[in-house]
């Protein structure tokens, strides 16, 4: 499902979607982030999230009948813990870190948080990417918002690597987490993680930094949540179009219970808890399907906090994946992809958000929640949507020593009859940190999409842009220079399907394809 496009670039696939071990285990389908841990006995181990979810989406409702019909999953969100042999990239073993009976919803990208990092202990922190409520236990969804049994999507969640534990940690924050990444250097854990809003216009999406004295205190949950807020400027759009501009800024802590959303008596922080007015029901904030509302719950309780602060948290459009530079003794330069709106008209904003940015943002070597530079590296909005010489909605990064590596999540304003000008698959940008200059090293390889599972209900086959190459991780520790997992979640490429009616609800079981495969990028 990846064709190579730099030169000398070679790729090998390793597991698809629906493929099944002698042990039972099957790759499920949505494959997203990935994590390897090297145990020195000639394998490697992977943990590949899998961002599936029992909320369907879409979701139509009709109040005047009571029912309401969408597509599913077939489980919750999972965590694959896969062992490959370091030599052939075979795959060993399989199981689930995470299972679906866990009731996690849409685990995006991960990362493996080490010694390297501040961490005393390996710690595998994945994220939630959603905003849905869902029941704690049993049955996920349908879940009654505000219930004493629910709670809300959005939240960070650590594995142990070494004893397989799982635990939510709740003061990380409670918003759509693409990923939370460990920055080293300062000797004990500075966990950085973005906000992938749902609701692009305005912009509401923000960055966060989780600092503990010790991994243990991480477990715990004993660390402090702290916002960032950049001086002088708001949000997104107050970067003009290629503007030099640099500021400075700083993180702000953010008060324990707005963090881990959690009322005295353990239940999900409410507006009224806080008092704070509900959320607005006008399309500026998500509402939930089936009543029209706003969604109230933690999520909302920690945007109106940031908004009312006496200088406003930092709005990003929606904040995808976070990176920090390799080189040695730059560590403290993070890299933060914004995939933008893919707007094709300016939508009341002082300009179109065409493509995203990937943001530069240096923090103070002895103090995490000083910012002494923060300004945009890759500049996307400065051409229209389907330009071919523009990342066209970057989601995930990984950083090595040299170089910058960027997966697109193509929006719809990004995809492209198989006929039309500029056609391309999503792509995985190489940024050259010495040069500054772009390439694209692979494409995603549509070749298989059938489409829905009725074909002549889908003659083009498909839209090109509609897989998303996706979780990209280094992996050149063990399987030598510019190697990389990476993965592609296939949309569109529907390998089993079922249609069950649930009480009032109609719902369309499908499981997409996807893959996981080995890439080799010479020079990256």
């Amino acid at each position: 499902m990846i064709d190579p496009v730099a030169a000398g670039a070679s790729y090998e696939p390793i597991i698809s979607v629906g493929d099944t071990l002698s042990s039972g285990y099957m790759f499920e389908s949505i494959p997203d982030g990935i994590s390897l841990a090297t145990n020195g006995k000639g394998t490697v181990d992977l943990y590949v999230n899998h961002e599936t979810s029992t909320v369907p989406f879409p979701y139509t409702f009709t109040a005047a009948t009571g029912t309401g019909v969408g597509f599913n999953d077939f489980t919750n969100s999972l965590v694959s813990k896969l062992r490959l042999h370091q030599q052939s990239g075979g795959v060993l073993s399989g199981s689930y870190a995470i299972g679906s009976d866990e009731n996690f919803q849409r685990f995006c990208s991960n990362f493996l948080a080490s010694e390297e990092h501040g961490f005393d202990r390996p710690m595998v922190l994945t994220n939630e990417e959603g905003i849905d409520w869902v029941n704690r236990a049993g049955t996920a969804w349908p879940a009654t918002i505000g219930a004493p049994e629910a709670r809300q999507i959005g939240t960070v969640v650590a594995i142990d690597e070494r004893t397989g534990k799982v635990k939510p940690i709740w003061g990380m924050g409670r918003h759509n987490h693409e990923n939370s990444v460990a920055v080293p250097g300062y000797g004990h854990p500075v966990v950085l993680s973005g906000d992938d809003s749902f609701v692009s216009n305005p912009a509401q999406a923000q960055l966060y930094s989780y600092i503990a004295g010790s991994s243990d205190e991480v477990w715990n949950d004993e660390g402090d949540l702290w916002a960032f807020v950049a001086n002088g400027v708001d949000d997104y759009y107050d970067f003009g179009i290629g503007s030099p501009m640099s500021v400075t800024g700083k993180f702000v802590k953010v008060p324990k219970d707005i963090a881990t959303g959690k009322a005295p008596d353990g239940t999900e922080l409410m507006a009224a808890d806080k008092g704070y007015p509900l959320p607005p029901n006008d399309g500026t904030w998500q509402r939930d399907a089936r009543s029209g509302l706003g969604i109230d719950g933690p999520q909302w309780v920690l945007e109106r906090w940031g908004d009312t602060q006496p200088q406003p948290v930092f709005q990003f459009v929606r904040v995808e994946d976070i990176a920090y530079d390799r080189r040695p003794g730059m560590e403290n330069i993070l890299y933060v992809v914004d995939s933008g709106r893919g707007a094709t008209s300016a939508g009341g904003n002082p300009f179109i958000s065409s493509n995203g940015r990937v943001w530069k943002l240096v923090l103070d070597k002895s103090d995490p929640t000083v910012v002494t530079s923060f300004s945009v590296l890759i500049e996307g909005d400065d051409a229209p949507v389907k330009a071919p010489d523009e990342i066209h909605q970057p989601d995930n990064i990984e950083s090595t020593e040299r170089s910058l590596l960027i997966t697109e999540d193509p929006g719809s304003s990004q995809q492209f009859a198989p006929t039309e000008a500029n056609a391309t698959t999503a792509r995985i940008w190489q940024h050259d940190l010495a040069s500054g200059t772009k390439r694209v090293a692979a494409k995603v390889n549509q070749s298989a999409d059938e489409g829905p599972l009725d074909e002549d209900a889908n003659p083009n086959r498909g839209l090109l842009g509609a897989w998303e190459s996706s979780g990209i991780v280094d992996a050149s520790s063990v399987f030598g220079p510019g190697a990389f997992l990476v993965d592609v979640q296939a949309g569109t490429f529907v390998i089993d399907e079922e249609v069950r009616v649930e009480g009032p609800n109609t719902l369309t079981y499908q499981r997409d394809g996807g893959q996981l495969g080995l890439l080799r990028i010479p020079g990256a």
